[in-house]
């Protein structure tokens, strides 16, 4: 991709398309004050009026503006690049409608609104880890996928969506979020590599008559989310796996049998090598045991020996 487009080389330059930090709330919800001053403000009230009345308001109104969002972006993404982009309504069905426009160079879909428990249980985390309300920085509420198709001119492609979103929803420092993952993929951070390459953007949805709404847009390249999806789908397997004939079994059509067994083999070794260790830890424990048990034995025989001593001076005494 860098080597063969212009916009490849810039997409993987972190200083031509930086990513843009954002650690405040991603909205600002007007009425969350005067909810929590019908409840005399206490910190009971503070996490009802959190996760029982602001997530539900917050559901409310993204699923007041879903098409919307998707009108918007799809409009965002017309032109530049060959063509406008194809929008998906149901991840399912990407194939079909991709037969359907052989020429497309990239394709979009919008997800479904999160349900209440998952955005509770961020709400809660957040305002543990940062402030109240929790619910003002879920950057989620809305969500959608971009994938821009493979081959030499992917990364200008890329690119391009980049700065068609960047000027459709003004993404700027204090004003959005990106993390470029194209320009920091594979690079060590600590003792871990980073994210797999893609752009992940938090954008403000402004739509006349609703509160702005936080959305996140993910841009990916159509080969990396295909190796991406593989490899999850993967991992599910073996997860899901009791033995490595059960995957062979359910999955003599499947390719990546051999890569399970292989795995699911290292997994036994690296097994049996910690049943080893603790075989040893057990040998060495009941060996400490002994030593233990025949150091209790002397004790108690000493005891006796006391004891017996002291019954003879008690005698002499008598005498």
């Amino acid at each position: 991709m860098a080597e063969t487009s212009e916009g490849g080389k810039k997409v993987i330059d972190n200083n031509e398309v930086p990513s843009i930090a954002s650690d405040g709330p991603q909205m600002r919800i007007e009425v969350k004050d005067e909810f929590l001053e019908l409840g005399r403000q206490s910190e009971d009230m503070k996490k009802h009026v959190d996760e029982e009345v602001l997530v539900p308001l917050i559901i409310g109104v993204a699923s007041e503006v879903l098409n919307d969002f998707k009108e918007q972006l799809g409009k965002a993404l017309s032109g530049d690049c060959g063509d406008n982009a194809v929008c998906v309504d149901d991840k399912e069905s990407v194939q079909k409608v991709l037969k359907e426009n052989q020429n497309w160079q990239r394709w979009f879909t919008v997800a479904k609104i999160k349900d209440a428990t998952r955005m509770k249980a961020k709400t809660k985390e957040y305002a543990e880890e940062k402030s109240w309300p929790g619910s003002e920085y879920l950057g989620d509420c809305l969500r959608a996928m971009v994938v821009c198709r493979g081959g030499k001119e992917s990364g200008d492609t890329i690119y391009q969506t980049w700065l068609q979103l960047k000027k459709a929803f003004c993404i700027k420092k204090g004003n959005g979020r990106l993390k470029n993952n194209f320009a920091t993929a594979g690079v060590l951070k600590g003792d871990k590599h980073q994210k797999p390459p893609d752009m992940l953007m938090n954008i403000t949805l402004n739509v006349e008559g609703c509160m702005p709404m936080p959305a996140e847009i993910q841009v990916h390249h159509e080969v990396i989310l295909e190796l991406k999806e593989s490899r999850d789908h993967l991992l599910y397997e073996i997860y899901r796996a009791e033995s490595i004939s059960s995957l062979q079994g359910a999955g003599q059509a499947s390719n990546n049998t051999k890569i399970i067994k292989k795995i699911l083999e290292e997994k036994a070794k690296v097994m049996e090598k910690k049943d080893k260790v603790l075989e040893k830890k057990e040998k060495v424990m009941e060996e400490k045991d002994k030593v233990i048990e025949e150091n209790a034995k002397v004790i108690e025989e000493k005891d006796r020996e006391i004891e017996k001593l002291k019954q003879k001076l008690l005698h002499f005494s008598h005498e």
